[in-house]
């Protein structure tokens, strides 16, 4: 018998994820690419990285639900315990810290233009940046509790939001002239591709945090497919056709000549609240972990890695999005493809793991590296596949 709190159900896993995606980087996904891209060619390039990063999400959810592990536990297998405490983990850390600052770094800039809006002070980026940095780190250390209310308020705000932004959008512009825009300097296809997997390649890794309490395999793929491929391609779409329709790529600016500066930025503001605490929350969960510090000490490592958060976007990490973006895709892909290829192609996968597996370790290093020194734009889907390839041959000839 499965324990009770292993039947959540896909419509309510599903729900978790639309919750995850529904944010303001969802918007800048699709605001960056069209910059570069058509509208459809944006949307295919959404499809397809969603789908690829969602396929492998069904496979270690499947694995998650048989085991009824979360993700470092699943990948002590494969990369030994301390192996998975280390790559895993500080990967993971290091990602939703840096999802913090770029998140703290929009708030910041929703606020100061908000003030300039309403003809108050002018407020530079950073101090504003800090400000909301300081409130998201507090309100995870002291008042994570509180989130879900906070979440009930955002998730359905910004969602109104955006309908409201579609309202006035298509009162002065047609969907024909969103479909015939062609960007000035165009980005290759599979570039953009890869992008899109960068953007929720840390959900498809994570994944078995959450999907591991399915009642079945199927609920678990289910609510990963759709939980994030509707939701995230809807975003991407928003986000291109406000880019096209207001002029710039900037988001920020975006909701700003949208007229009702306060109530859009105030918006923008609470939903980028709810998903950065979340953020700031796994990172600090993740070094605690890593260093084997007590649950005691979480509040102090939480707020530790928030002022390293809050110091990335005071420095403007904003400005890197695209190119924290592809670190994510390099360093976090390979991880999945060395479980994947631990539990379905050599089939090794142990209960009792030993303290490190060297053999997962330089799996995972022979992916980062392939997707590190390729030029050509397949080398995002290349490194997962290399990384699983490589862990196959070290079982299968080494012992």
């Amino acid at each position: 018998m499965e324990n009770n709190k292993n039947t959540t159900k896909w419509f309510s896993l599903a729900g978790i994820w639309f919750g995850g995606i529904v944010s303001v980087p969802a918007l800048l996904v699709g605001s960056t690419l069209i910059a570069s891209l058509s509208f459809n060619y944006s949307i295919w390039a959404g499809l397809i990285g969603f789908s690829f990063v969602v396929l492998f999400m069904s496979l270690l959810s499947i694995a998650a639900v048989e085991k009824r592990k979360a993700t470092v536990s699943l990948a002590a297998s494969s990369f030994g315990v301390k192996g998975a405490k280390l790559i895993v983990g500080l990967v993971i850390g290091l990602s939703t810290l840096g999802w913090f600052g770029i998140q703290s770094n929009i708030a910041g800039a929703s606020f100061s233009k908000i003030l300039v809006e309403m003809n108050g002070p002018e407020i530079p980026v950073w101090i504003s940046s800090v400000f909301w940095g300081i409130i998201m780190v507090l309100t995870a250390v002291f008042g994570f509790k509180y989130l879900k209310w906070l979440n009930y308020v955002a998730v359905p705000a910004i969602v109104l939001l955006l309908a409201y932004g579609l309202f006035i959008v298509f009162q002065e512009h047609s969907f024909q002239e969103i479909l015939n825009f062609k960007p000035s300097e165009p980005m290759p296809l599979l570039q953009a591709i890869g992008f899109t997997i960068g953007f929720i390649s840390v959900g498809g890794v994570i994944s078995p945090d959450y999907n591991r309490f399915a009642a079945t395999k199927k609920d678990a793929i289910l609510g990963s497919i759709f939980g994030i491929i509707p939701s995230a391609l809807c975003l991407l779409a928003i986000g291109a056709i406000l880019a096209i329709t207001q002029g710039t790529y900037d988001i920020v600016e975006i909701f700003s000549s949208l007229g009702f500066p306060f109530f859009a930025m105030s918006i923008l503001i609470l939903a980028t609240w709810t998903s950065n605490v979340m953020n700031v929350y796994s990172s600090g969960l993740a070094f605690n972990d890593l260093f084997n510090l007590s649950n005691a000490s979480r509040s102090k490592t939480t707020l530790f890695v928030g002022l390293i958060g809050i110091l990335l976007a005071a420095i403007g990490i904003l400005s890197h999005f695209m190119s924290f973006i592809s670190l994510l895709t390099i360093t976090i892909t390979p991880i999945a493809g060395v479980m994947i290829s631990d539990y379905f192609i050599s089939k090794t996968y142990q209960e009792t793991p030993e303290n490190i597996n060297w053999k997962g370790v330089f799996s995972w290093i022979s992916g980062v590296v392939v997707m590190l020194v390729m030029t050509s734009q397949i080398k995002n889907i290349l490194g997962i596949i290399v990384a699983a390839f490589v862990y196959f041959i070290l079982k299968k000839n080494i012992k």
